[in-house]
C-alpha cells in the first residue's frame, strides 16, 4: 500500500484531520501481547497524553522513558499487538519517537487484521496484512504517514519495532466502522464515537480536545473532557459541531459535567441541521433542540429535545460563555425508526441510581476491610538477607466460627471480564464469620478490577446508603472484613486469576449469605467492556 510522509504540523491540512486515533486507550484500545517491554511498558504507546521527559530520572531497569522500549540486540524484531476499542478503517499513522535519542527504534512497520471475538490473534494462522511497510524512524520526532487510500476495516494492529528500541506514542488515524442495531427503532446514542459520530469543527479547545465529548465512560478527571479558556469578551460563546453517527431523531439530551466543579458552562444551547458535508456550509439553517439550558457542577443533566420529530445529521453544541463539559449523549432513533412514547427514559439506566467508581485507597476502604499492598504506612523490616522488604500486617485474617468449625481454605478464582460498562449491581454477598482476601495474579495485561462493598444495616441486610465502588489496580489485593457485604469478583477487560483466602465450615448458611438488592449502575472511568 502506497503512502506519503508529511510533517506533523501538516496534519490539519491532510486527510487525517477528519480521523480519530483508533488506538487511543480512551476508546478502550488495549495491549494484547508484546515481545519485550524491558525498559518501558507497551501500554504507554496508546496513552492519549503526550509523552513527557524526565532528565536524569532512573528506575531499576535504567533511564526512565515515557514510551515502549525493548531490550537491546534483538535478533529479529520486536512487536506489539493492539486491540482497537472499536473496529475501524485506517488512513494514517504517527510513530512518535519523542525524547528517544540514540535509543529509538531504527525503523517500524504496521500490520492489521480482523478477528472475531475469541479468536487468538497470536496464532500462526492469523492473517496479517501490511498497511505500512518498513519506514525509517529518526530520533525525537513525530513520524507521520498518510495512506493513499484507507486500509480495510480491522480489529487489531501489530506495530513492528525494527530491530528494537523505543517508541513514545503510536497513533493510528482512521474512522470507526460502527455496528448499529438491526432494528432502526432501537434508541441509541447518536453522538457516541463507538457508533460512528465524530467532531468536525470546534471554536476553542484551549485546554483539552472536543473529541473527548464523544468518548465512552465518564473519564477519570477534568483532563479528559472538553475545556475552553476563559473568555473576556462580553457575549462570548464557544461551540463544537458533531456529525451524528447516522441521521436521526434526537429525543433526549444528556450533558455530563463530571469533575467540572467550578468551570462548567453557565448556559448551553443545542441546534440541529442537515448536510452532506462533514462541516455544514455557512448559511445552513440551524434548528434549536435545547435553548439556554442550565447545568451545574460535577453531575448529569437531562433535557428533552424541542423537535423530536425532525431528523438531523449534525448538532452544534454551544456553551455560554465558556467552560468545560465531560461528555454529551444525544439519545434518539435513526431516521426511519419508530419514535417511542415521549418523553423517553435514559437507555440502560431507566431511573436506576448511579455512582462512579473511585480509585481504591486504604483510607477510603478502611470501613470495609484492608487494601493489601506495599505501602509506606505499614511497618517494614528487612528480610531475606537484605534482598527484600517485609510489609507487616497488611490485613487481618479473621476466623470467628464457634468451636473451631471454620477451616482455612486457599483457592484460585478464574474470573472472566464483565461485558457491559456501566455495570449494574444486582446482588451482594457476605461471609458472616470470616474475612475473605483476594489477591490478583496477573500476566501483565490486567490493569485493574472493580470492588463493590456495603456495610450491614439494622435489618441485617446491606445498607445501600453505604454502598461504595472502587477500582483496584493490578498491584492491590483486598481483604473483606467479616460480615461486610460485597459483590462477587468483577474482572475488567481481561480474564484474571485471584488467590483467595477464607475460612469455611461446610455449612452454606454460615459460610456465605447472598441477597438481591435494588439495582445500582456503576460507571468505571477509564475502562471499556
Amino acid at each position: 500500500m502506497s503512502f506519503k510522509r508529511i510533517e506533523h504540523t501538516d496534519i490539519p491540512n491532510s486527510e487525517l484531520v477528519k480521523c480519530i486515533d483508533l488506538t487511543s486507550a480512551a476508546l478502550g484500545s488495549s495491549i494484547v501481547a508484546v515481545s519485550d517491554e524491558f525498559f518501558g511498558k507497551a501500554e504507554n504507546l496508546i496513552s492519549p497524553a503526550s509523552p513527557i521527559h524526565k532528565p536524569d530520572h532512573f528506575v531499576d531497569t535504567g533511564y526512565w522513558m515515557d514510551g515502549w522500549e525493548s531490550k537491546r540486540h534483538c535478533r529479529t524484531h520486536d512487536w506489539v499487538i493492539i486491540k482497537l476499542g472499536f473496529p475501524g478503517s485506517l488512513s494514517g499513522f504517527d510513530i512518535d519517537t519523542s525524547y528517544f535519542i540514540g535509543n529509538q527504534a531504527s525503523a517500524a512497520s504496521v500490520e492489521a487484521t480482523f478477528a472475531l471475538d475469541g479468536e487468538d490473534v497470536e496464532s500462526k494462522n492469523t492473517k496479517w496484512t501490511t498497511v505500512l511497510p518498513k519506514v525509517d524512524l529518526p530520533p525525537n520526532s513525530h513520524n507521520v504517514f498518510v495512506l493513499s487510500k484507507s486500509a480495510p476495516v480491522c480489529t487489531h494492529i501489530r506495530l513492528n519495532n525494527i530491530p528494537d528500541g523505543g517508541i513514545a506514542r503510536f497513533r493510528a488515524y482512521g474512522n470507526v466502522n460502527p455496528i448499529l442495531p438491526k432494528d432502526p427503532s432501537d434508541v441509541i446514542d447518536l453522538a457516541f464515537v463507538g457508533n460512528g459520530a465524530k467532531i468536525t469543527q470546534v471554536s476553542n479547545q484551549f485546554y483539552t480536545p472536543a473529541s473527548n465529548l464523544l468518548l465512552p465512560g465518564r473519564g477519570v478527571h477534568m483532563g479528559d473532557g472538553w475545556q475552553t479558556n476563559r473568555s473576556r469578551q462580553p457575549g462570548n460563546s464557544d461551540y463544537v459541531i458533531i456529525r451524528l453517527a447516522t441521521k436521526g431523531h434526537i429525543l433526549k439530551i444528556e450533558l455530563d459535567t463530571s469533575h467540572f466543579k467550578g468551570n462548567f458552562p453557565d448556559k448551553v444551547t443545542l441546534q440541529g441541521t442537515n448536510s452532506a458535508e462533514d462541516i455544514p456550509p455557512l448559511g445552513s439553517k440551524w434548528t434549536v433542540l435545547a435553548d439556554n439550558v442550565e447545568t451545574g457542577p460535577h453531575g448529569l443533566f437531562y433535557f428533552d429535545s424541542l423537535v423530536p420529530k425532525t431528523a438531523f445529521t449534525h448538532v452544534k453544541l454551544i456553551i455560554i460563555p465558556d467552560g468545560g463539559l465531560k461528555r454529551v449523549r444525544l439519545w434518539g432513533v435513526p431516521e426511519g425508526g419508530k419514535i417511542p412514547t415521549l418523553p423517553i427514559k435514559i437507555p440502560s439506566l431507566l431511573n436506576k441510581p448511579m455512582m462512579i467508581a473511585q480509585p481504591l485507597t486504604r483510607e477510603d476502604f478502611a470501613p470495609y476491610g484492608d487494601v493489601i499492598q506495599a505501602s509506606s504506612g505499614i511497618a517494614v523490616t528487612s528480610a531475606n538477607q537484605g534482598t527484600a522488604e517485609k510489609y507487616h500486617q497488611v490485613g487481618q485474617v479473621i476466623n470467628e466460627f464457634a468451636k473451631g468449625r471454620g477451616r482455612s481454605h486457599l483457592s484460585v478464582f478464574h474470573c472472566r471480564p464483565i461485558t457491559e460498562i456501566p455495570f449494574t449491581v444486582k446482588l451482594l454477598e457476605r461471609h458472616p464469620y470470616s474475612s475473605q482476601a483476594f489477591i490478583p495474579m496477573t500476566d501483565g495485561r490486567v490493569r485493574g478490577y472493580l470492588v463493590v462493598v456495603a456495610l450491614n444495616g439494622e435489618d441485617d441486610k446491606p445498607d445501600m446508603k453505604t454502598l461504595k465502588a472502587f477500582i483496584a489496580s493490578s498491584t492491590q489485593g483486598i481483604n473483606y472484613r467479616e460480615g461486610i457485604w460485597h459483590h462477587p469478583m468483577i474482572a475488567l477487560e481481561n480474564e484474571t486469576d485471584f488467590a483467595c483466602l477464607v475460612h469455611e465450615s461446610g455449612i452454606p448458611k454460615d459460610d456465605c449469605n447472598e441477597v438481591d438488592v435494588e439495582e445500582v449502575v456503576v460507571d468505571i472511568p477509564g475502562f471499556h467492556a
